[in-house]
C-alpha cells in the first residue's frame, strides 16, 4: 500500500462513485487497515521462524434500499482499483437478497470516547534482533530446569491503523499497538516417564510489559502441578476455578450467549432470561472499552461507533441491556449499537465481540478461598466447551487438581465435570480479590458449590 496516498480523500472518492453508480443506493461504507508485524516462533525450544510483515487493504460495503448487501476487497489503492472493487461489490449487491432487517449504516456522532495509552512509540525502533531477545528468556527458562524437555511458543507485535468511513458522514481513524508472547512448556517425570504441559502467554500494549522470563516460569509451574497424576471417584464437591478456569467455563460462555445476533437466532441459553437472577449475589460482569492502555480498549469500533462500558450482569441480574450489538443487530431490535461491531481484517465484514471483559472481583485472597475446602477440585483449564443453546457444559479437566484440608494436591487424571452453567453461576459463593489479565479478560478466581465430578476410578 502506498503510504504517500491520502486515504481521507480517497475514501470519500470511494464513497460518492457509489452513491453515482449503485442504483437504489441506501448507504455504503469504506473501511482501511493497515498492520505492520514481527513475529518470532519458538519449536522444540529453538527459534524455528522469523517474519517482518505487513498486511493492508480497503473493503467496501454498499446496502441499496433492499438491504441487500455487496461486499468486495483488495489489498490495492488507488481510485482504478477503488471504482473496480465498488462495481464488483454493486453486482453482488444487485444479486443479493433483501433484507428488511437491515436499517441503516451508522449515524455521525458529535464525539468519541478519549481512551488513552493504545499506542506505544517503541514500537517505532524495535528490531528483529529485540524482538529475538524476548524468545531467548523463554528459551532459557526451559533449558535452565531439569524437569522441562521441550518448549513452544511465539513473540508477536503488531502496529494496526483502522479507518472507517461511510455515507452518513462516519470519518474516523485510530492507531494501536498489541505486543504479544507465549509459552508451551513439556516436562517429564525421569522416574515414571510421564510427561505434562503448561501454558502462559500475555498480550499488553506497551513493549515494556512482556516479560519473557515470568511467562515461561508461569507456564513450567502449570506443567510441574500436571505431573503424577491420579484418578479420583465420581462425586460432587466444590470447585475453584484458576482465572484461566474462569475464563473458559465463565467468560467466554457469556460472551457467546450475549452476542445479539446468537441471542435474536434464538442460539443462547440466555434467551428468555434479560432480567432474570441466572448468578449469585457475587456475579458481576461488565464489558468495558474505555480502561486507558487495555488491549481490548478503543475510541470506536468496526463500524465507526463509540464504544462504551456496559454492565452485563449486575450482582446475578441479567440486564436487560446486557446484550452485544453490532449496527445490524441493534437496527433489527430497535436499540442503539452498543459499540461491539468487530472486524478481524479489512477482508471481513463485521461481526460481534466482546471488549474488555471483566468480573467483577470480591474480598477474599485465594489462600482463604483454598482453605475452607476440605475436599474439593482446583481447575485450571478445560478443552472443552458448553452447549450454548443449551448451557449443559460436560468437560475434561485437561488441568485440574484435587484440594485436600485447604491444600492443592495431586494433579487429576481422565476426570470430567458436568454442570448446567446457569447453575453453575448460581453455585459461585466467593470470588477472590486477586486477579488475572489475558489480553480481553479480567478474570478472578471463582469458587463453585456442588459441582458433579465424573471420576473414573471404580
Amino acid at each position: 500500500m502506498d503510504n504517500t496516498i491520502d486515504i481521507f480523500d480517497l475514501a470519500n472518492y470511494g464513497i460518492k462513485f457509489a452513491e453515482k453508480k449503485a442504483p437504489n443506493f441506501k448507504c455504503a461504507e469504506i473501511f482501511v487497515g493497515k498492520s505492520e508485524y514481527t513475529n518470532i516462533e519458538l519449536e522444540e525450544n529453538s527459534i524455528k521462524y522469523s517474519e517482518i510483515g505487513s498486511d493492508h487493504g480497503v473493503s467496501i460495503r454498499i446496502y441499496n434500499k433492499r438491504g441487500s448487501l455487496g461486499f468486495a476487497f483488495t489489498n490495492k489503492l488507488n481510485k482504478r482499483i477503488i471504482e473496480k472493487i465498488i462495481k464488483n461489490a454493486i453486482k453482488m449487491m444487485n444479486a443479493g437478497t433483501a433484507d428488511p432487517n437491515f436499517q441503516n449504516l451508522p449515524l455521525k456522532y458529535k464525539t468519541y470516547p478519549n481512551v488513552k495509552k493504545l499506542y506505544d512509540t517503541s514500537i517505532k525502533t524495535l528490531t528483529i534482533e529485540d524482538s529475538i531477545e524476548y524468545i531467548k528468556e523463554l528459551i532459557k527458562v526451559c533449558k535452565d530446569d531439569d524437569l522441562a524437555i521441550s518448549q513452544s511458543g511465539d513473540f508477536t507485535s503488531n502496529c494496526n491503523i483502522s479507518y472507517v468511513f461511510n455515507s452518513n458522514d462516519i470519518e474516523v481513524f485510530e492507531k494501536e499497538t498489541v505486543f504479544s508472547i507465549s509459552s508451551n512448556i513439556i516436562v517429564k517425570n525421569k522416574s515414571t516417564g510421564e510427561t505434562s504441559n503448561g501454558y502462559e502467554s500475555q498480550m499488553k500494549r506497551k513493549l515494556k510489559d512482556i516479560n519473557g522470563t515470568n511467562t515461561a516460569i508461569e507456564a513450567l509451574k502449570n506443567a510441574k502441578r500436571n505431573l503424577n497424576r491420579i484418578k479420583i471417584k465420581p462425586k460432587k464437591m466444590p470447585v475453584i476455578l484458576s482465572p484461566k478456569g474462569t475464563i473458559n467455563l465463565i467468560l467466554n460462555p457469556i460472551a457467546s450467549a450475549i452476542n445479539a445476533e446468537l441471542f435474536q437466532y434464538k442460539r443462547s441459553f440466555l434467551v428468555d432470561k434479560r432480567e432474570d437472577v441466572i448468578g449469585s449475589k457475587y456475579f458481576t460482569l461488565e464489558d468495558n472499552a474505555l480502561i486507558d492502555g487495555a488491549v481490548g480498549s478503543s475510541k470506536f469500533d468496526g463500524e465507526g461507533v463509540p464504544c462504551k462500558n456496559k454492565k452485563i450482569i449486575d450482582q446475578g441480574i441479567f440486564l436487560k441491556s446486557g446484550l452485544l450489538h453490532n449496527s445490524y443487530t441493534a437496527g433489527k431490535e430497535g436499540v442503539e449499537s452498543t459499540g461491539n461491531a468487530s472486524r478481524r481484517s479489512f477482508s471481513s465484514v463485521p461481526s460481534i465481540g466482546i471488549s474488555n471483559f471483566v468480573m467483577q472481583t470480591g474480598t477474599s485472597s485465594v489462600e482463604e478461598m483454598i482453605q475452607d475446602v476440605k475436599d474439593g477440585i482446583f481447575l485450571n483449564s478445560t478443552g472443552d466447551s458448553a452447549n450454548m443453546a443449551t448451557g449443559d457444559f460436560s468437560g475434561l479437566i485437561s488441568q485440574g487438581n484435587l484440594i485436600i484440608d485447604g491444600e492443592i494436591k495431586q494433579a487429576l487424571n481422565e476426570t470430567m465435570f458436568g454442570i448446567n452453567l446457569l447453575d453453575l453461576f448460581k453455585n459461585i459463593d466467593a470470588v477472590s480479590k486477586d486477579y488475572k489479565i489475558y489480553g480481553p479478560f479480567k478474570a478472578p478466581y471463582v469458587r463453585v458449590k456442588d459441582v458433579q465430578i465424573i471420576g473414573s476410578k471404580n
